[in-house]
């Protein structure tokens, strides 16, 4: 056999193949929705909020920090799949995120070192450190050279929350981006979403505030993962 005709019947076998194995462990939208909807999923996500919740209030209880809006994202998709390439790790993924948006007054680096502080009193450990914010503001906001400095955040490791908790700042008060609400739009099966009305906000925290804060976590709290 010449390589020429092996070649093409190897190409004829793969082609004849993927029909089979394309997509061939892909849950249909019913299937993932009704995964997605289910007592365990919805149990798992009341139970992530609950924990997100506490973890949050913990960071900012005391802290001078006036409370502008809360948003929270729950939403489940399902994974992806291709018979001849890797898939995703899950078959269906659910996620829940909270974002919480504060005023802040005054001296805004006080500020940040009352939340790191009661971070750590809540026991997490810290990723991007409140040192890096100090020298921020001991360079004024600039490089060497003059040029500005992106703001540095406050992250923290949190037991049991995928992204930890984020902490972020800005000395203009007018922007509150509240992240937008993902379409229900295969492979997105599940969403819920309570957004903040960001004029409302703004104008809030222009009449009141200097700074506004940020506050963040969000964890994955149903996974279904592929038949082996």
């Amino acid at each position: 056999m010449t390589p020429r005709r092996w070649f093409r019947l190897a190409i004829t076998a793969i082609l004849l193949l993927m029909p089979a194995a394309c997509g061939s462990d892909e849950p249909t939208r019913e299937e993932a929705s009704r995964e997605a909807q289910s007592a365990a999923a919805r149990q798992a996500s009341a139970s992530s909020a609950e924990k997100i919740s506490v973890v949050l209030s913990a960071v900012t209880r005391g802290a001078p920090l006036r409370p502008v809006a809360t948003s929270t994202l729950d939403i489940c998709h399902a994974g992806a799949t291709n018979g001849l390439w890797p898939h995703d790790e899950f078959r269906v993924s659910c996620s829940f995120r909270e974002v919480r948006y504060f005023g802040a007054s005054g001296d805004l680096l006080k500020v940040l070192r009352e939340v790191d502080k009661r971070a750590k009193a809540a026991g997490l450990m810290p990723g991007s450190a409140i040192e890096d914010v100090e020298r921020y503001y001991a360079a004024d906001g600039k490089t060497d050279d003059g040029l500005l400095l992106p703001l540095p955040g406050l992250s923290y490791l949190a037991p049991g929350l995928d992204s930890g908790v984020n902490v972020g700042w800005s000395q203009d008060s007018t922007t509150l981006n509240d992240p937008s609400v993902p379409d229900l739009t295969w492979p997105v099966v599940f969403v819920e979403a309570h957004p903040a009305d960001p004029d409302a906000q703004q104008r809030d925290l222009l009449r009141k505030h200097q700074h506004l804060v940020t506050i963040s976590s969000g964890a994955t709290y149903y996974e279904i993962p592929w038949p082996s």
